[in-house]
Order: structure tokens, then sequence, then C-alpha cells
């Protein structure tokens, strides 16, 4: 299974990749990799604020959109802070290793921090900040008018829904947080982010979405697509902290070189596995990480140390 972020991965450090997408599994009796998969929940303040935006957006606007209901501000933030308030008193108690946890039985109340697991203590200033960036990522939300056009004039509308396609031998696998379908017109498919600098476009990461839309198995819910090509969808790229909104479209040269890209990633990856099952790798052989920020930021740490 390949995707973008396991290549990006990969390409920062192999061992930290094989950790994340190799040895974790929520369901394996070894113990290692029962504490690889607990470890991949792990949350920087950042990404959790991120996770935030993207459920409120995923689980109380587009639903309410689909009973034909705009929502408002308030109610948003409303709900934006109920789950900011129990998602953060989980995380202060810092469950990870109690016998039998469950992150999908504890549901929408789960998160658990890299802070906790490594220095033992939340930076309380950063979670003030982050309070007030989902409430400012919201705000940029609502002011953009011409994003709610196209969500209250779709058709239909889908999130967080896992597409795949063959390529290269490989299944390539990506999730869109957002595709609204429309009766006369090309699919939309919207990537949210909140970050503070938005540098890096992600056009390559919608441009794999739009693939992924297009060449694998329609879910059974999706509309017939066969009237469209692949360049002819839409890709937005929506800054929610920076309010900027970006929009992308593919033409055969960017075709061709997302597909080269993703090729040269599987082929790279595959050379380090060959036939060998992924998880009986030696994380010991794989490439590490070159810059001192990944290793402090990373998830894996404590197991990372513990093999080297």
């Amino acid at each position: 299974m390949w995707s973008l972020s396991a290549a990006k991965t990969f390409k920062r450090c192999q061992r930290q990749w094989y950790y994340k997408n190799c040895l974790s599994n929520a369901l394996a009796k070894d113990p290692l990799r029962r504490k690889t998969y607990l470890l991949s929940k792990l949350h920087s303040i950042s990404s959790w604020r991120g996770s935030i935006v993207d459920s409120v957006i995923s689980e109380f606007i587009v639903p309410t959109l689909r009973t034909k209901q705009i929502p408002s501000l308030a109610a948003t933030k409303q709900k934006a802070t109920e789950m900011f308030e129990r998602q953060l008193k989980f995380a202060r108690q810092h469950l990870l290793y109690q016998p039998g946890l469950s992150p999908s039985k504890v549901g929408s109340d789960f998160a658990v921090f890299h802070c906790m697991e490594y220095s033992g203590e939340i930076p309380e200033t950063e979670i003030e900040n982050a309070r007030g960036e989902i409430d400012r990522a919201l705000e940029n939300l609502f002011s953009r008018p011409e994003v709610w056009s196209e969500l209250i004039g779709a058709q239909y509308l889908v999130c967080q829904r896992p597409l795949s396609f063959l390529h290269t031998g490989e299944t390539v696998r990506a999730v869109p947080d957002l595709i609204a379908f429309y009766s006369n017109k090309p699919p939309l498919i919207i990537d949210w982010k909140v970050h503070f600098l938005g540098v890096y476009r992600s056009w390559k990461q919608l441009g794999i979405y739009a693939l992924a839309l297009m060449r694998g198995n329609p879910h059974k819910d999706f509309p017939i697509l066969s009237q469209w090509e692949v360049t002819d969808l839409q890709l937005w790229e929506v800054q929610l902290l920076t309010n900027q909104l970006r929009r992308y479209g593919l033409n055969e040269m960017r075709v061709a070189e997302i597909d080269n890209f993703m090729a040269e990633s599987i082929s790279a990856i595959q050379l380090i596995v060959g036939d060998t099952k992924k998880a009986t790798l030696d994380p010991t052989e794989l490439l590490t990480a070159t810059s001192p920020e990944t290793c402090q930021t990373c998830n894996y740490q404590s197991i990372c140390w513990e093999s080297a």
C-alpha cells in the first residue's frame, strides 16, 4: 500500500516509515506491534488543532448541509469547543497504555499527545493558542462565499472517503478531505489546511486524489463520472489559518509528473522491501533522519532508540 504520506515519511526517515507503515498493527498479539500502533496515534498540539477543524467540517458542517440547512458560525464554533474540551480532558489523562484501550471504542473523545508521552506535560500556552487558532480557522472558512457556494450547490458531498487504484504493481491509497459532486459540472476536491505559513502547495496531493477518484473503482454511492476526464476536475487547497484559496487543475504534463513521481517512490520502497514481508524488516538496516527535528517530533522515539 502506497500513499503520499508514506512516501514523504520514507524520504524523511526510512525507520519512521517502517514503524508507521509496516510494524504498526492494532490487532497484533505482539506487544511491540501493538505499542507501535498506539504510538502512531500521538498528535502534536498543532496537528491535533488541525484534526479538530477537519472533524468539525466532516462531522457537523457537511451533515448539516446534507439536510439542506446552513450551519451558523456560532453553532460550528460551539461544536469545535465541545470536541476540543472532551479530547483535551482525555489527553491529559494519557491513557495510551491502559489495558484494553481501543481508540475506536473511545470514539470522538480520543486524543493522545506527543508531549505527554515524551515530556509528561502539556504546554498550556500552546493549548490556548490552539483554541484561538481553531476559532480563526472556522471564521475564515465562513468568510469564504465561493467555498460555501460550491458546498451548498453540490448534489452530493463526501468526506474522508478512502480511494484506491493500482499503479506500478502497488495499491495507491488516497483520502480526500472533501469531494463535491454536481449534476452539471465536474467534481470539486477540497483539501483543508490549518497551517501557519501555508508555503507548501498541495497540487500534487490533490492531483493524486483526482487520479484516485477517476482511476479507482467508484464507491456505490458515487455518481457516474464517465463524462469527465481527470483534467476536468476542480482542485482547491483552502488554507484556513492564512485565509488563502488556491485553485489547481491538471493537464497531461502534470498527470505525467505525478505518475512518474509515484512510480519512482514505489520503486524506491520496493528496492528496500524486496521479497521480505514488511513487518519482518530489520529497522537497524534502514536509513534514519538527517534532521534532528525529525527525531524530536517522531512518535516512535522510544522504540527506535531501544533498537539502536
